[in-house]
């Protein structure tokens, strides 16, 4: 990401605007103003956050005694930027044409640490490579609040469905990925965590297929071998013990699943990265699943 301009924003009666190469967003936190985007105009009452995409044509004129708040320009990349869609809807949302959106905690945190960084930069008590990189965080971090709060209005506008399917992935998986994690020695089933969540197990493997890019059984296996790698590379406890302590049912099993993710034997592994430091082949180990 780049960030080509930021500053303080402050605009009297002639306004600002026009066509930037770069994506821009606009923070007002005081006034009133109107913006003509996209041949919508948007009445807007601040606070406000607006995010303008790149080449899209564009004017700000404040009311009466002007507006204040900062703006910053920025190439960013595609896959971060919301759609079009998203981006409509957001701006509306702001404006008051539709129902304004209801802040979160997190977005006006978020907004906070902007003002914060560009009141400190022009204060001269950061530099500007220490700021783009803040910036480029706090980017990111305003993107994604965005994203959701535009997903939770149309969820919030939709009628409820109350089937599993529509139900927060969390209610169903994450009690299952801790359990896997606390218990990941016991000789833990399909369904097992079937009845955990009251669904069927092909709807459990499947849902958490599409969420974690593995079934839970090859999850499980993931967190057994990634602790045997532990032991492996901080401990002189024979391979065998270490099999039975995370939750091998035999060696040969073990020696056999470890090679095929390691590409190597277990004894073999653990003679090879003996120099390293403990820690660092836990985090090397082999290239997981996610």
């Amino acid at each position: 990401m780049l960030i080509r301009e930021h500053g303080t924003l402050k605009l009297q009666s002639a306004g600002a605007g026009g066509v930037h190469p770069y994506h821009e967003i606009l923070y007002i936190d005081s006034g009133e103003s109107e913006l003509q985007w996209m041949g919508r105009c948007y009445k807007l009452s601040s606070p406000v956050l607006l995010v303008i995409p790149a080449h899209t044509p564009h004017w700000l004129t404040p009311c009466a005694s002007g507006v204040s708040g900062w703006y910053m320009e920025a190439d960013i990349q595609q896959e971060l930027l919301p759609g079009y869609e998203v981006i409509l809807q957001w701006n509306q949302m702001q404006s008051g044409t539709t129902e304004r959106i209801a802040w979160s905690q997190p977005l006006v945190a978020g907004v906070s640490g902007v003002t914060s960084v560009i009141a400190s930069y022009e204060a001269g008590e950061l530099n500007s490579r220490t700021v783009h990189q803040l910036l480029e965080c706090d980017i990111r971090k305003l993107i994604l609040l965005v994203r959701s709060a535009v997903a939770v209005s149309a969820h919030s506008a939709s009628p409820p469905d109350c089937s599993p399917a529509s139900q927060p992935v969390e209610r169903h998986l994450y009690p299952l990925l801790r359990y896997m994690e606390r218990f990941y020695t016991d000789n833990i089933t399909i369904e097992d965590l079937s009845q955990m969540c009251n669904l069927t197990p092909s709807y459990v493997i499947r849902l958490f297929k599409q969420t974690f890019g593995a079934t839970p059984i090859q999850y499980l296996q993931e967190l057994r071998l990634k602790a045997a790698i532990s032991y492996l590379g901080s401990t002189d406890l024979p391979v065998q013990q270490i099999a039975e302590l995370t939750g091998f049912s035999n060696l040969h099993y073990f020696s056999r699943m470890f090679k095929m993710k390691v590409g190597e034997s277990p004894s073999t592994w653990r003679k090879r990265t003996s120099a390293h430091d403990p820690l660092l082949p836990i985090a090397q180990g082999y290239d997981s699943w996610h």
